[in-house]
Parts: structure tokens; sequence; C-alpha cells
């Protein structure tokens, strides 16, 4: 087959796109598609079916186009079309005219147009059909679909499979960060919650934090609370906080402190970050002043730019009611904090958290549980917020 172009960040939300067609005089012998719709790593035990987490659903497609006779093959002819594509789909993907192995197979299992309707998940009569699958439930980005669509476009049946991340510029599969903050990292244990929620998409990641009641970043640098830490290395990222910092002045001092603590994590083989928080609810109105203060001292060092307050912002904008402040108007809620771990996820991986579970197991051995209309609102406002303003840095 010809090499297939990835169309990197043009899918649904941001994710990747492959797109391909084949000739319709293809499929003449039949009127009607039943379809299985997954994708596959060949090169990994990873793959991703458009279904509910089980199995893959049927999806049908209309061709509009008079049936002929044709031998009804049942499961037998299923298994010989999918090992057929499978080995199909052993191809070479190109980015920017090189190409690039990536070992992603994209299967459509084709059942026979006499076999028993299954459910199907999506039909229409323009002869186009689009299916919607959870993000985050294979263990590989590459292979984790969130969009699929079969058409007929003119004398071609098109397929185009939008996916979490082809290519996974973010962290590897086992990594480790450190923080360096105050209460509002370790506030119900978020940096574990980062962890929880990694190892819920199949990969490992160890956060370390320094942290301090009230602490600035001043502080820990003038403490040395940080440097045999930053020395010994091992981290991808130092992720630094301190308090809103929304006061000219106190915008002036985050963008010092980083600096300061710039050459010793940059020293170590780690790369710098910020964690944008938020101000206590009763200086809402200073929420661009946090995010730009955040956003500055991050530019300063060429750092990521973490915008977990902003997400907290956009979940409010869909959902004004969500509980992401704790009784004292300051702290995050349990819900906040799993905001603010979310966005660091999202940043880190460059992945969206769409679709994780509502169930997180801390290493602690604690069991936090969400509501799941509020996990989906907050999820969903991370990664808008993460497109919108995210900002990785170098």
């Amino acid at each position: 087959t010809e090499p297939v172009a990835i169309g990197h960040g043009q899918g649904d939300a941001g994710s990747d796109r492959i797109a391909w067609s084949l000739p319709l005089n293809q499929f003449s012998a039949w009127p009607r598609l039943s379809m299985r719709l997954m994708a596959e790593r060949l090169d990994l035990a990873a793959s991703d079916a458009v279904g509910d987490g089980t199995q893959a659903a049927i999806v049908a497609l209309d061709l509009g186009q008079a049936a002929r006779p044709i031998p009804l093959l049942g499961g037998l002819g299923l298994l010989l079309t999918a090992l057929m594509l499978g080995w199909l789909g052993r191809r070479h993907l190109h980015r920017a005219g090189a190409a690039v192995p990536l070992g992603i197979g994209w299967l459509a299992l084709l059942a026979l147009t006499l076999a028993p309707p299954m459910a199907p998940v999506h039909a229409d009569s323009a002869r186009s059909v689009v299916a919607w699958d959870a993000g985050n439930d294979s263990a590989d980005a590459g292979s984790d679909i969130l969009r699929a669509e079969v058409a007929v476009v003119g004398g071609n049946l098109a397929f185009q499979f939008d996916v979490n991340n082809i290519e996974d510029n973010g962290l590897p599969d086992h990594a480790k960060v450190l923080f360096i903050g105050n209460s509002l990292t370790y506030s119900h244990d978020m940096p574990m919650m980062l962890e929880a929620i990694v190892a819920q998409t199949g990969k490992v990641l160890v956060a370390d934090a320094i942290t301090a009641p009230n602490a600035a970043l001043e502080d820990h640098f003038r403490q040395r609370t940080a440097h045999t830490a930053l020395a010994n290395g091992g981290y991808r990222w130092v992720i630094m906080q301190q308090g809103p910092s929304s006061l000219p002045e106190s915008q002036a001092h985050l963008r010092t402190w980083a600096s300061r603590f710039d050459p010793l994590i940059r020293a170590g083989g780690a790369r710098p970050a910020l964690y944008m928080v938020w101000p206590d609810a009763s200086r809402s109105a200073f929420f661009d002043d946090v995010r730009d203060s955040y956003s500055e001292a991050a530019l300063a060092i060429n750092g990521m730019f973490i915008p977990a307050g902003e997400a907290w912002r956009e979940a409010w904008r869909a959902v004004p009611t969500l509980p992401l402040y704790d009784s004292d108007q300051f702290h995050p809620s349990v819900l906040g904090s799993y905001a603010a771990a979310l966005s660091i996820y999202a940043e880190l991986y460059q992945q969206s958290p769409s679709g994780l579970p509502a169930q997180l197991r801390l290493r602690n051995g604690a069991l936090l549980r969400f509501d799941p209309d509020q996990l989906r609102s907050v999820q969903a406002a991370v990664w808008r917020t993460h497109l919108s303003l995210g900002r990785r840095g170098g």
C-alpha cells in the first residue's frame, strides 16, 4: 500500500488524524457493509476498538449499490478478512516527505451483507458513518481511537481515524518528575493523584515532591531544600509553584526565583515547568493576573506552562457549580486537586485525559471516587485549556 500521511493535531479536539481511501468498486458485491473498526500497534501489545471497552461494536454503512450473489463465509470469512487487513496494515506512514515506521495497523473488519445485523452504532442515508470511542482505553496513545468515520466520497470508500497521539512527544513509559511548591501542590496528595492518573493509562510515573506550607520558590532556594535532589538528577521535569503571585512585585519575584532554579534544573538533566495555580475565591477578578504571572515566568526560562488555574476557570464556564475550592475558599478540594493533576498530565504527556475512570487508587492505598458527570466536565475542560494555553517550552 501507499504511505499514509499523518495529520498531526488535525483531528477532533487537537488529536492526530490518519485517513486513506479505497476504490469503491472493490466493494461492488455489497450494497451495505457492517464493520468493526479497530487500531493495532504491531510492534507492541497495544490495540483499541471502537466499542464499549469489552468488544468492538458494529457500524453499518449503506453503499447504495446493487448486491451481487456471493457465498456467505461467516466467521471464517471475517477471520480471513481480519488477517488480510492486518497484514496490509504493516505499512510505513510518512511525515514531511520522510517515511516513518510507526508500526500501527489500521483494521476495518468487513462483515458480509448477508450476515445477521448486530446493533449498528450509527448509519444514515448520506452514506457515511461516524463512531466515537472513549479516550485512554488503550495502553498506547498511538492506537487510542477517539473518533472514526467511514464514508462514500465520490468513487472511493474513505476511512478517517482520530487518535490520541500517533507520534507521542510526551514522557516515556517510565519517568520521574519533581514538584517544588507548597500546600497548593501537596493538598490531597496531588502528586500521588498524578501518579495514579498515569497508571490508568498503562504507564509509570514517579512524582517526588519537596514542599512546605506557605513556601515560595525563594524559600526553597535559600534553604537549599531541593538542591540535592536536583543534583542527583534522574528527573525529566521539575514542576515549580508558589502562591498566586498576581501583584506586580509578586510576579517579578516568581520570575526571579524560577530563573535562579533554572540552571540547577537543567544541570541535572531536567527541564523546568511552571504550574499555574489560582487566586482565592474573594479575588477571582485576579485570575488573568495569576495566569500572566506564571506564563511570563515560564517564558523567561523557556519552560513548560501548565495552566491548571485556567482549567478550573474553563470547567466553571461549563458547570459553574463545580466544587473546586475547599472550605477555606483558597486551597483545592479533592476535585480541584484532581483537575490540577489532570492539567499537569495533559502537558507532560500531550494527551487528552478524556475517558479516564472515575475511580483513582493512590499508592498510599486511598481510593478516590468522583461523580462521573463532574469528572467528564473537568476532563474536557482540561484538554480545551491545554489546546488553547498549554506550552511545552524547551
